[in-house]
């Protein structure tokens, strides 16, 4: 009786080894996702992975590898480094040992960082499927297919004084009929305002005549001039960081602003908001700081198609004599005044 047993066991394992091989790595499929695809220096992000095991058959032993990008830094713990980090020549390497049950997922998490503005691909993975004894393992590798954008950082401006305004500050023409986008609210109707200016959809909703509130009022806006022509690198960076840092404060003083360049950040339509913000940020991280002509021929651009009631802040690497000369010429054709922000004369 106990040889019988001891027959069935062994050719109980002998099936579930060879059933073991012939289950390969396409029923694992590993997933990467990152919470951020824009970060500033320093600036945790995280990245989460997962494996999922669509086989009906359990993997008693897989492995997950991710070789970082040597310019990212993690941020987790020692703890938790020292049971998951090896470090050798070729960089930072997180590993992971698991086993799954069938259509089960294993799923991990990392907090990462940039050292310095640029893109960073992420790394490459090493999935590993073994037998049922694990005499044979089975590897692929690939991509994880995400990209990081590090943006500049944030540098302390001098005020700049804008004169710009969620509800403006100069008179618009009037028409017969308002125009739509100049609507701020409703409010309850006094019995003073035109007939034309009540509101009937609010009116129905409550059950009290409604009337629209306009404003007639238009902001100042600010027109964003970047020189991109070649400047010590240092000089370049700062550049990049007075840009992020100017959109951001006229982001908080809801001034709307446009970006005009002569380099790889392009321009970008006056604007306001997230998605405004984002693009130029992304911009900055992706830029390889190159010019594709000079900043006079830029200032032709602008002032044949001035805006109005615009103010100008010139961003340059250096002061140049063209940037100087540009000064006057802005004034002239908008009326308003003109900055000067030089990177160059930024304190390290």
């Amino acid at each position: 009786m106990i040889i019988f047993v001891l027959v069935c066991t062994l050719l109980l394992l002998a099936l579930t080894e060879i059933l073991s091989r012939r289950e390969e790595l396409r029923h694992l499929h590993v997933e990467f996702s990152l919470d951020s695809r824009l970060a500033e220096p320093d600036e945790a992000v995280t990245l989460r992975y997962s494996v999922l095991n669509t086989s009906p058959f359990p993997v008693l032993c897989a492995g997950l590898s991710l070789q970082l990008d040597p310019e990212l830094s993690l941020c987790e713990d020692e703890s938790w480094q020292g049971s998951h980090v090896h470090r050798d020549f070729l960089g930072t390497r997180i590993d992971h040992h698991f086993y799954l049950l069938p259509y089960r997922r294993f799923s991990g998490k990392l907090r990462l960082s940039c050292r310095r503005r640029g893109l960073y691909e992420i790394g490459r993975y090493y999935l590993e499927r073994s037998d049922f004894m694990g005499l044979s393992p089975v590897v692929s590798s690939g991509e994880t297919g995400l990209r990081l954008v590090c943006t500049a950082r944030r540098r302390e401006l001098p005020e700049l004084d804008t004169h710009g305004g969620t509800l403006g500050d100069l008179s618009v023409r009037r028409f017969l009929f308002d125009d739509p986008s100049m609507l701020r609210g409703y409010r309850e109707y006094s019995g003073r305002e035109p007939m034309k200016q009540i509101s009937w959809m609010q009116t129905a909703k409550t059950g009290r005549l409604i009337v629209r509130q306009n404003d007639y009022t238009v902001d100042r806006n600010v027109s964003i001039l970047v020189n991109m022509e070649s400047a010590p690198q240092p000089a370049m960076e700062h550049c990049m960081e007075l840009l992020r840092s100017v959109c951001e404060e006229l982001e908080e003083q809801h001034v709307p602003y446009g970006l005009y360049s002569n380099g790889d950040i392009f321009s970008l339509n006056e604007g306001l908001g997230r998605n405004h913000i984002f693009y130029i940020q992304r911009r900055i991280g992706l830029s390889r700081l190159g010019a594709f002509y000079g900043f006079s021929t830029l200032v032709d651009r602008y002032v044949r198609h001035p805006r109005e009631n615009s103010s100008c802040i010139v961003i340059s690497p250096v002061r140049s004599a063209a940037v100087e000369a540009a000064l006057p010429r802005l004034l002239r054709c908008s009326g308003r005044e003109a900055f000067l922000l030089v990177g160059g004369e930024l304190n390290p």
